[in-house]
């Protein structure tokens, strides 16, 4: 498929789990935030944490923070240029 093919199914979409794969091989998944005419933005769920959490514990509280109760990145974003997607398909997504 060509570059302009795979921006309007991008765009239709929009805001849905989809597997994207990669001339390079490379597969991702995730939430298309955003499309451009070059690249479509992924929103990639992650349980990845915030940086910049206090070090020592008594400083927990102070901050609302609890031992082993942190907050957390809800999502990861990755750009994909647009003439390097080979397939895109829909994903079940289940809550």
């Amino acid at each position: 498929m060509e570059k302009q093919s795979f921006h309007e199914i991008c765009m239709t979409c929009m805001h849905k789990y989809v597997g994207v794969q990669t001339n390079d091989g490379m597969a991702h998944d995730g939430f298309i935030a955003h499309v451009d005419n070059d690249f479509v933005t992924l929103a990639i769920p992650t349980n990845e944490m915030i940086t910049g959490m206090p070090v020592q514990q008594q400083t927990y509280r102070q901050f609302g923070f609890y031992p082993g109760f942190y907050p957390r990145r809800r999502f990861g974003y990755r750009r994909i240029p647009l003439g390097a997607i080979t397939a895109l398909f829909l994903l079940p997504f289940f809550i």
